[in-house]
């Protein structure tokens, strides 16, 4: 009997999530299989089937995500790919992913985004590098602000309960349309966001929440006493939606008492705090990593919605199809031509090449690109990279 390929149903879902469960390492109690129905709208998931069991899971959320320049466009979250290891290599999860990229096309998403939980594997489905994620430590002890900061001791406060869900919720929706790759969040996502962070984690303390009217942060304490106290402080989530919000905040977690370490896994990579301080050396990044990756899965609508560093017109080849991204500086476009390429480079740097987070010359150096002249390089340099670096701190 051949591998099924179908809609999970309701009946299905106990075992989706145990099929995840053994692809990622994990065994999910029946209250986790439970938390985590709210999130999921299955018409959207497909399943591989040997018999009774299920042996392949691969799915998508339904996002809007931000643009450059402030726009936004629907995208399809990809998620929960994994195949049992008693079936690879039998091509499950290319037939799951073309499954899962066709209903996107269906729906009308012209991005599909996804986190690699392995490097080698996405390139060959479209999928590029489109951001770079920071992981910090901070040595508490010995970081200090410049003097002279206007930092407003008064504008940051703790809450709990309903207070704190409500407080993040009404800001995400503020700061996600400030930075290229942030992506939105409905209730139910906000609702097992918050129950999680309500209760203690691999030893770490429940959430507490820092609320700013322009902005929030989470944190967890990880204890530790050596005959002194010795917490490191794990920052969840830093969103600061205005320069003081993200001044003040920051203040308020460096004095934080009895931490000495504060350790972050969801900084972008272009985060500001190093200048604030007198000493850049106790901000120190442990790792620098992929963060999101994209798959530009129609170029016409995604090149066509964002905003651009200069008005200028280039052609990009791409498989063969050439496309011509323009602006005047105000309205932008995307079409199909038969004009000579500007560039001609491969589908997943396209998705590189959308969010800003790469310049097109880096691409080139990489040979994942190649520019019709160097004046050609430097232009698309000036008209794909603009504004913030590109994040998404919803992890899915």
């Amino acid at each position: 009997m051949g591998i099924e390929y179908r809609i999970p149903t309701d009946a299905d879902w106990p075992a989706v999530v145990r099929a995840d469960g053994r692809a990622f390492g994990e065994v999910p109690t029946d209250e986790q299989i439970a938390e985590r129905r709210s999130t999921v709208d299955l018409d959207r998931f497909r399943i591989a089937v040997d018999g009774t069991q299920i042996v392949g899971v691969a799915g998508s959320f339904a996002f809007d995500v931000t643009l450059p320049g402030g726009a936004t466009a629907p995208a399809a979250g990809l998620t929960w790919v994994g195949v049992n290891a008693t079936h690879r290599r039998r091509g499950i999860v290319t037939e799951l992913m073309r499954l899962v990229h066709q209903d996107a096309d269906e729906r009308g998403e012209p991005i599909a985004m996804l986190f690699a939980s392995e490097g080698g594997i996405y390139d060959r489905f479209g999928y590029g590098i489109a951001s770079t994620m920071r992981f910090v430590e901070i040595d508490r002890t010995t970081a200090g602000f410049r003097p002279g900061l206007p930092v407003d001791r008064d504008a940051v406060r703790f809450v709990e309960g309903d207070d704190a869900r409500d407080h993040l919720a009404a800001i995400w929706e503020r700061h996600r349309r400030s930075r290229a790759g942030e992506i939105s969040r409905d209730a139910a996502w906000h609702d097992m966001v918050h129950q999680l962070r309500e209760r203690p984690a691999s030893g770490s303390s429940a959430t507490f929440h820092l609320a700013h009217r322009d902005g929030y942060a989470a944190y967890r304490i990880r204890d530790k006493w050596t005959g002194r106290p010795a917490n490191t402080l794990e920052l969840v989530e830093f969103v600061p939606v205005t320069a003081q919000a993200h001044l003040d905040l920051w203040h308020t977690i460096l004095g934080v008492d009895l931490v000495v370490t504060v350790a972050s896994r969801n900084l972008p990579s272009d985060e500001a705090l190093p200048m604030l301080l007198t000493d850049v050396r106790p901000f120190a990044t442990t790792v620098s990593k992929d963060g999101f990756w994209s798959n530009v899965l129609d170029p016409a609508v995604a090149f066509g919605a964002r905003t651009y560093g200069t008005a200028d017109r280039l052609v990009v080849e791409v498989e063969g199809v050439r496309w011509a991204v323009e602006s005047d500086g105000d309205e932008a476009s995307c079409r199909r031509v038969r004009a000579r390429p500007d560039l001609v480079t491969d589908r997943p740097s396209l998705g590189a090449l959308l969010f800003g987070g790469v310049r097109p010359s880096d691409l080139a150096r990489g040979r994942r690109l190649e520019g019709r002249t160097d004046e050609a390089l430097r232009r698309a340099d000036a008209f794909f990279v603009v504004g913030p670096a590109p994040h998404c701190a919803t992890w899915f």
